[in-house]
């Protein structure tokens, strides 16, 4: 079985609030800072130049290192103020770095020359007021902002809660600018995140009859459950309405799994008459930058995404779920240790706690950090040990560490305890995966069988059942049609490509072979299955010496012991033939002119 399709983790990115949740747990150890620029500095000097200052935060930004670029050039700007143009890199990594009090402090006296430093200046200016209890400034930066931009998100779902925070309750109620963003999908999406915020704005001021009248309109069953469904539940159960509160959160668990649901149904099935407290207007302000931060992540503005992440912060720290999401960020700009102290810095007592755990495996796995990844997941399975994620991610570590007697019995041991029925597409893959790991194909087979039920258009799916009929020479066609099949859904997998390759192979076609698995080589070069199948269509085309040192470089690979003994066999095999060929007496053709030389 390719490994190199075997991973199935990966919920989707948080959209607009939405945060999906499993069953995890997690180590509380937090992995030491990188010390990239204290290391610098003691090459450069013990005080380096502004330059030296500039230049680390420059290689610490092309490593991903937002917080030791933050540091440097904010060393570099305080080291030689005049330097506009420093001084305003330094204002825009401070920013995403998430020291906001830096930021403000390199903003002062700062010229920003786009306008993105202006729009960040008003931006932290406002949210620093509004920390502050200070409205009015607050006011007149927001303001400021939206005359850079009449259009940026984060201005217009500010200023209605701004203009309450000065007591302009009217004005923050205002609907006359609602027409005017409708223009585009873009636009209508802000449009309707300014009315949730005008429904919160309106049960603030004591409104409910209007705050629910807003709600009813934007709740909609499908994508609008779990956009604006938490919203509306927390506000009927604030009106003392449970059983609809109830019906809601679990439209939102049914879709998502989304820990607050899941939380919010255990609340109401426990009795507890507790609502979940309403929001003030700071609180308020913050989670509207949180849901601005989704929705520019969404359109893969990741460095706007973080930047509003972090004021969101900023003024409000409390939420688990914005920890969720700071890490998935910081996984996009390849800040992998700062995406691990993200999650790991949820507590045990968070209903988040499982996800940040499991995010973490997943990150490790990638890695191919599998023995952290597996402490990590039996850390896991003590506090939850019928967790199904978990066993999941366990026993496709397993695996990975050619450990498939375990996986399975990890497996096992769960369906007697509290049987199979929550099992998924990505369990069922799993289960197959081992079954084919201990070579029990039909058992593997009627896996797959189940998962392709549920979820037929799943490339891994696909790709595993048709490469086990095509490896064991059974309905090759009927496989090769499955992986053309998974192909279409992921064009650029080196490993499905290879598998269609290896399908040419088992049917003779040894060119066609060719160019796939050459193909799927340059695409997955590090995968030692598909280096291996690329060295037996060497084999085949009688390209023994190419064929000999591609089964080398596998041994090079990250392998099974079971896959190197393989690869082992077909070197010595091939040795054996190569030294047989090169024993044979050669024909020699003698040149005339020789001929005539040895014949006087």
């Amino acid at each position: 079985m390719k490994k190199s399709v075997l991973r199935t983790s990966g919920f989707g990115f948080v959209l607009i609030g939405l945060a999906l949740a499993g069953q995890v747990y997690a180590s509380e150890k937090v992995p030491p800072p990188r010390v990239i620029y204290g290391d610098a500095r003691q090459e450069l000097s013990v005080y380096p130049s502004p330059y030296a200052n500039y230049l680390i935060g420059r290689f610490a930004m092309a490593q991903g290192d937002v917080s030791t670029a933050a540091q440097a050039m904010s060393a570099a700007t305080l080291a030689d103020p005049s330097d506009g143009d420093l001084r305003e890199k330094a204002f825009l990594i401070s920013i995403l770095s998430g020291d906001i009090d830096r930021a403000s402090t390199v903003a002062q006296g700062m010229t920003a020359t786009t306008d993105t430093s202006r729009l960040m200046v008003s931006l932290i200016g406002a949210v620093k007021a509004v920390k502050s209890d200070k409205p009015v400034p607050a006011l007149k930066d927001i303001d400021a902002l939206l005359k850079v931009n009449p259009h940026d998100r984060n201005g217009l779902l500010l200023r209605p809660y701004i203009l309450a925070m000065n007591g302009q309750w009217k004005a923050a109620l205002d609907e006359s600018g609602d027409a005017a963003l409708q223009g585009n999908d873009r636009d209508r999406l802000l449009s309707y995140l300014i009315k949730a915020d005008r429904a919160r704005i309106n049960e603030l001021k004591g409104n409910a009859a209007d705050a629910e009248a807003i709600y009813k309109l934007l709740y909609q069953p499908g994508a609008a459950t779990f956009i604006f469904g938490p919203d509306y539940a927390a506000f009927l159960e604030r009106q003392g309405r449970r059983d609809e509160a109830k019906t809601i959160w679990q439209a939102i668990a049914d879709q998502t799994s989304d820990a607050l649901a899941v939380q919010a149904l255990k609340r109401l099935a426990s009795g507890d008459s507790k609502a979940p407290a309403l929001p003030g207007l700071v609180e308020s302000m913050s989670q509207a930058l949180f849901v601005s931060s989704t929705v520019s992540f969404s359109e893969h503005d990741s460095e706007f995404a973080l930047a509003s992440l972090h004021l969101s912060m900023y003024l409000d720290n409390s939420s688990d779920r914005e920890r969720i999401f700071l890490g998935q960020v910081q996984q996009e700009l390849k800040d992998s240790d700062a995406a691990d102290s993200a999650w790991a810095s949820i507590k045990p007592a968070s209903p988040f706690y499982n996800e940040a755990t499991l995010r973490r495996i997943w990150a490790m796995r990638n890695d191919e950090k599998l023995d952290q990844a597996l402490v990590l997941a039996n850390q896991g399975l003590e506090h939850d040990p019928d967790n199904l994620s978990l066993i999941v991610e366990k026993a496709g570590i397993l695996h990975a560490l050619d450990q498939d007697a375990d996986a399975l019995d990890l497996l096992d041991a769960r369906i007697k305890r509290v049987g199979d029925k929550d099992f998924g597409w990505q369990a069922l893959y799993t289960q197959a995966v081992v079954y084919e790991g201990l070579d029990r194909w039909s058992d593997a087979e009627a896996a797959i069988t189940k998962a392709r039920a549920i979820n037929g258009n799943q490339p891994e799916i696909l790709n595993f059942l048709g490469y086990g009929w095509v490896n064991r020479g059974e309905q090759v066609d009927q496989g090769m049609d499955l992986i053309r099949q998974a192909l279409k859904v992921s064009p650029k997998s080196g490993a499905i490509i290879d598998s269609l390759g290896w399908g040419y192979y088992k049917k003779g076609q040894y060119d066609q072979a060719l160019d796939f698995i050459e193909q799927a080589v340059q695409m997955e070069p590090a995968d030692p299955e598909i280096n291996e199948h690329l060295g037996d269509v060497y084999k085949a085309l009688g390209r023994d010496t190419e064929a000999g040192y591609e089964w080398q470089r596998v041994l090079t690979l990250k392998t099974t012991e079971k896959q190197a003994e393989a690869v082992r066999r077909k070197l010595d095999a091939n040795a054996a033939s190569l030294k047989i060929a090169n024993a044979k007496p050669k024909a020699t053709t003698t040149a005339l002119n020789d001929e005539r030389k040895s014949h006087p």
